[in-house]
């Protein structure tokens, strides 16, 4: 059923045959390979993980750490160390592989620059009073050479170490001279010699002994144990552990403990090449002591979590502007260090990237800015994610806000009067040339054409003008006739749909929100306040004073003029020319506004 599968490209059918092949007992090295190899394409590489290994282990079988080899390259896992060291596992069984000196030279080609960068920043990553803190071992603490072949100790040897052990603490303070002066109580030199009368326990504190790089990294928080050099393969402490679970048990606690407090340093000093070594490989623990050795880490890692998520909740009341994300990026080298985490800090990958997410999405639904929302997702690419389903969402979310983006600025219009005289409206302002009026800035626009007939061909002066509150203006206006004034007459309708989308709505927003706060309002020869419209008609003799009530205005568009007149009251109007009446083209606008308002 397996071999059928695999014909027919059912990578979940060959799954489930050649588990139940495994639960029958009737799997060998090449099933539970094939197993482990279908489980990688499937992208389950955990699980791949697991059957290579038991491929591995009921028979030396070098595809399996080949492919296990292929696991650790994968950046889903990236752990380059174990995968130099299963590569090399393999070239130890069976020199003459075709694939794995390909792969261990492209792996090492990471790992040996990694490994001379390191070196100079371990110096005092630990303190005086950390080392030893959680592994003692006999052999070094008495000074022994480990035993013989035949495994036994020399119990008078043993004894004479002790009585000079005791006597270098007692004489000293505690303090053993050939431990670096570290503080040794003697209950712990106690418990250590209690050690060595222990067959088991004996022989793998002598497994770790004979190991120095993992015996310095256990007792003084030396990392060479996970750095790459051709010197050092520890392949025979490596089997063990994957072939003695009891061996891995003693050895997991002291390594997780220790494994915590590198990290987390390494963290805390911000010693990016460190972190990334101890992520590399060579974390030789028990499942259940994985959460030990990212203990500091999730904390450290969760606050700058929490940090992200604060801006993301700020960013619902007011907008953050993009250095000030940067600038919290740069003192905690986030990215940086997001980048490392491995697959337990999936989730806290997950949540401070959901968490730029939504200040992009605040910075378009609350403050609308297209631009920001866009540049801050657009943080997100620097995150490599290790969620193939929020790589799709965020990709998703980038064509959305493209797309709203490309919809805000459908209406901008740009001309170009002469080599040297760009104006444009667009969402930012309005510019002509060298002046420039921001959007939020334009108090007043007015615009309009005018039509000269003539014999030949009717002649058309086009005209835009705004100004800010403090009086800067811009005034663009040309004339046009014959066969391009079909073209211009375009332009000009451009410019004026541009000026809506972008110039009315701010200068709109001003006006309404002054004839709320009791300023009258004029526009041309018409009076705004909170009651309505005042102007004056003319009758017979006299000029009228007129008031209309909002509800009563009524204010169109007729022949190049606004024409503000009384809804209920015939022949009681007065008309500005929109040509030249500052935001006489926006009046329209302001009955429904006071209407909803007095709604």
């Amino acid at each position: 059923m397996a071999a059928l599968c695999r014909k027919q490209k059912d990578l979940e059918g060959e799954i489930r045959a050649l588990t139940h092949l495994v639960a029958l007992d009737e799997a060998d090295s090449n099933d539970l390979n094939q197993l482990g190899i279908a489980h990688h394409n499937h992208r389950n590489m955990a699980r791949a993980l697991v059957f290579y290994r038991l491929a591995a282990a009921v028979d030396t079988n070098p595809s399996a750490l080949f492919n296990m080899g292929l696991v650790f390259n994968d950046p889903e896992v990236s752990q380059d160390a174990d995968a130099a060291d299963a590569y090399r596992r393999v070239l130890s069984i069976d020199p003459s592989h075709k694939r794995a000196p390909e792969r261990l030279e492209a792996t090492k080609r990471k790992l040996v620059p990694l490994a001379a960068a390191v070196r100079p920043l371990t110096t005092n990553l630990l303190q005086h009073d950390e080392l030893f803190r959680f592994y003692i071992n006999p052999f070094e603490l008495l000074q022994l050479s480990p035993p013989d072949a035949s495994g036994e100790m020399d119990i008078k040897a043993v004894q004479r170490a002790k009585k000079r052990l005791l006597q270098e603490i007692e004489l000293n303070d505690g303090a053993v001279s050939w431990l670096e002066n570290c503080h040794i109580d003697r209950s712990r030199a106690l418990e250590a010699e209690d050690a060595l009368h222990d067959t088991i326990l004996r022989e793998y504190h002598c497994e770790v002994f004979r190991n120095t790089p993992l015996l310095r990294f256990l007792t003084r928080g030396d990392v060479g144990h996970f750095l790459y050099s051709d010197d050092y393969f520890p392949e025979r402490t490596l089997e063990r552990t994957e072939e003695d679970e009891d061996f891995l048990g003693f050895l997991s606690a002291p390594f997780a403990r220790q494994y915590n407090l590198l990290l987390t340093r390494a963290i805390e000093r911000k010693l990016l090449p460190v972190v990334e070594v101890l992520f590399d490989g060579r974390r030789w623990v028990r499942s259940e002591d994985e959460d030990v050795c990212f203990e500091g880490a999730f904390k450290r890692v969760g606050a700058m979590v929490d940090l992200m998520r604060q801006k993301a909740v700020d960013g619902a009341t007011k907008r953050i502007e993009l250095p000030e994300i940067l600038a919290l990026f740069k003192q905690h080298s986030i990215p940086e260090l997001f980048n490392l985490l491995p697959t337990p800090f999936a989730s806290a990958q997950r949540d401070l990237v959901s968490s730029i997410r939504s200040l992009a999405i605040a910075c378009f639904n609350e403050h609308g800015d297209s631009e920001l929302s866009k540049n801050v997702l657009a943080l997100c690419n620097r995150f490599n994610f290790r969620s193939v389903e929020l790589t799709a969402r965020l990709k998703e979310d980038y064509k959305t806000i493209e797309r709203l983006i490309a919809e805000e600025r459908q209406h901008e219009s740009r001309l170009q009067f002469g080599a040297s005289r760009p104006v444009a409206i667009t969402k930012e302002g309005i510019r002509d040339g060298d002046i420039f009026l921001p959007a939020g800035s334009v108090a007043a626009v007015r615009w309009g054409a005018s039509i000269t007939r003539g014999a030949g061909a009717d002649q058309y002066d086009f005209l835009l003008a705004a100004k800010d509150e403090a009086g800067k203006s811009i005034t663009v206006a040309w004339r046009s006739q014959g066969a391009g004034a079909m073209e211009q007459r375009e332009h000009f309708s451009a410019m004026i749909r541009a000026a809506l989308s972008y110039l009315a709505e701010a200068v709109v927003a001003r006006l309404h929100a002054r004839i709320l706060s009791g300023q009258p309002v004029t526009i041309g020869a018409c009076t705004l306040d909170r009651h309505g419209v005042a102007f004056q008609t003319q009758g017979f003799i006299f000029r009228k004073d007129r008031h209309l009530r909002w509800g009563d205005v009524v204010a169109e568009t007729r022949n190049g003029d606004i024409v503000v007149r009384s809804r209920s009251q015939h022949g009681v109007a007065c008309t500005l020319p929109m040509r030249d009446t500052d935001n006489a083209v926006l009046l329209p606008f302001l009955p429904s506004l006071m209407t909803q308002r007095s709604d």
